[in-house]
């Protein structure tokens, strides 16, 4: 049975489908009940999960990439899957943001502008040539696709000539007599011929008009294309898509041995946008389990799709996780995911790491991923932020440097920094006597444990065995209080932020029960100077002791 003490009450959510459990990698843990999360979609039941494709929004910094990325990751490395991504944003504009993860599993990572993809090589099918090249029309002139232009494109294609996409146009503008005359087939292949063009002549010349087809391996654990150096406006990029998109369900899905596949879309409201690769994305995804395929979309919000669009997209994605976003768009995205009023409700309360997960019609829960270091690492897309913050920081450090040591004086003369334990955090089996710091970024949702075998504890809010600790409640009187030891446990164990914010709620419920400068009071502050001094937050940590002893000051000047 779960026993929660009633300050904790205002933070525990309604438990929702606790009693489901999923196979699979494992991505996290449960804020709701604290149990471990595992996610594998295709080794879920189909009458559980019809589908296996999945929908990651939230907000920047929400952290919604690093839990596709280290899905995909886990799912590589256990379950021997493999995945094709499209990469469409980065720190800068040289490499996308998943290069580092694709690159470490042995993978490659493809750029724009620096291949060559021949749509009409015969290296392809003809069913595939012809659908490449279909592709590549929509993606620049919808309209051109008339079915008059659809036979002109197939008697071309016939054609000796038509080896790559410069031949091809040359036929379709000078066609040879066949089943239809030759003026006929000019009339009906002109809009064709000049949507072409635009890849033989235009702003895309290079990237489809050489005589060399060049395909990826389709063995490979995971390859990456990267759309970074593009424009975000640019037409090339739907035009990539399409290409990728065909390459991926006629030549990848038949060729790799992989038990499953896993397409991922990042920013994928660029590629979504365009009406052709849309519609090929809107196929893989109806087609999905049957092609063992997931489509794994990533990206900021629905709103950017529009409302038929956004509709479509919630409608066939059976798995969405949505972590941070405004209260405006929480309300849009619960309504097209069906969620709950209290789950709409945190979604502008989440921090890094933390999502509320829909898994089929009915599991509904608050999940905070867990990273290892090298997932930390390799997931990292804040390196930037970070360099443009170690300035003032480090000024401020400086600045800060003065007030901590007289702070520390200060506490040190009313007796508050004796018997101060040393705190040795979460350590690997293999190194256990590697003592390892609790990183200053990103802290509030990284863990240092290994991600197999992982076997989490009751969260704080659940109580078994109380700890009992004493607390100075007045002056020589002593009083019992297991919160406070609790939250030191949860603080040992990596978790600053859960226990920073235990802390917080425990003070305020004393601060409104005995008044703010009350023994209570301070002693919840001296709680959360030991939880700052295992965050590695000196600094913090002294001018909270500091506050205790100037309220101790204040209460004998008016005793």
């Amino acid at each position: 049975m779960i026993r929660l003490p009633t300050t904790h009450a205002a933070i525990t959510a309604p438990l929702v489908a606790s009693d489901t459990h999923f196979p699979g990698i494992p991505i996290g843990r449960s804020l709701l009940d604290g149990r471990p999360f595992h996610l594998s979609p295709v080794l879920a039941p189909a009458a559980v999960l019809p589908a296996t494709s999945s929908l990651a929004l939230g907000g920047l910094g929400s952290g919604k990439s690093a839990t596709a990325k280290t899905r995909i990751r886990r799912e590589i490395l256990q379950n021997h899957h493999q995945a094709v991504v499209i990469d469409s944003f980065g720190e800068d504009s040289t490499s996308g943001e998943w290069a580092p993860l694709v690159r470490s599993l042995g993978g490659r990572v493809i750029d724009a502008g620096r291949f060559t993809l021949n749509p009409c090589s015969h290296l392809f099918p003809p069913e595939v040539r012809e659908q490449l090249v279909r592709s590549l029309i929509a993606a620049v002139e919808p309209g051109a696709l008339t079915h008059q232009a659809t036979h002109a494109l197939q008697h071309a294609l016939n054609h000796p000539k038509a080896t790559a996409l410069g031949g091809l146009v040359d036929v379709l503008v000078s066609p040879e007599e066949g089943r239809w005359p030759a003026e006929k087939l000019t009339e009906w292949g002109e809009g064709a011929a000049i949507a072409l063009s635009r890849y033989t002549e235009g702003s895309l010349r290079g990237l489809f008009d050489g005589q060399d087809a060049t395909l990826p391996e389709t063995d490979l654990p995971i390859i990456s294309f990267d759309f970074t150096a593009l424009d975000r406006n640019s037409p090339a990029i739907p035009s990539l898509m399409a290409a990728v998109a065909c390459w991926a369900e006629h030549v990848w899905l038949r060729e790799s041995t992989a038990v499953h596949r896993h397409l991922v879309l990042e920013e994928a409201w660029q590629i979504l946008l365009s009406p052709a690769t849309a519609e090929l994305i809107q196929r893989l995804l109806k087609n999905s389990r049957k092609a063992a395929l997931s489509l794994d979309v990533v990206m900021h919000t629905l709103s950017d799709l529009g409302q038929g669009r956004a509709t479509d997209l919630a409608r066939l994605c059976e798995i969405a996780h949505v972590g941070r976003l405004g209260p405006e768009e929480a309300a849009l995205v619960g309504a097209l995911l069906g969620l709950p009023a209290w789950a709409i409700e945190r979604i502008p309360t989440l921090a890094q790491g933390e999502a509320i997960w829909k898994v089929g019609p009915n599991y509904i829960d608050v999940v905070k991923t867990l990273l290892d270091e090298e997932e930390g690492v390799l997931t990292d897309t804040s390196s930037r932020r970070r360099m443009a913050q170690q300035a003032p920081a480090v000024e401020q450090e400086e600045a800060t440097d003065t007030v901590e040591q007289e702070a520390g004086q200060e506490a040190e003369e009313e007796g508050l920094l004796e018997d101060e334990p040393t705190v040795t955090l979460t350590k690997y089996e293999t190194e256990p006597d590697k003592e390892l710091p609790v990183p200053t970024d990103r802290a509030d949702w990284h863990t240092d444990e290994p991600t197999e075998g992982w076997d989490w504890e009751m969260p704080p809010n659940v109580i078994d065995t109380p700890n009992i600790i004493d607390i100075d409640t007045s002056d020589g009187g002593v009083g019992t209080d297991t919160r406070h030891e609790t939250v030191l446990q949860v603080a040992r164990e990596g978790r600053i932020a859960e226990a920073a914010q235990l802390a917080a709620l425990g003070e305020r419920s004393d601060i409104t029960a005995h008044g703010i400068n009350s023994p209570q009071a301070a002693a919840w502050i001296l709680t959360r100077a030991r939880v700052a001094d295992m965050s590695g937050s000196r600094s913090q940590a002294a001018h909270l002791r500091a506050t205790v002893t100037r309220m101790r000051r204040e209460a004998r000047s008016y005793g």
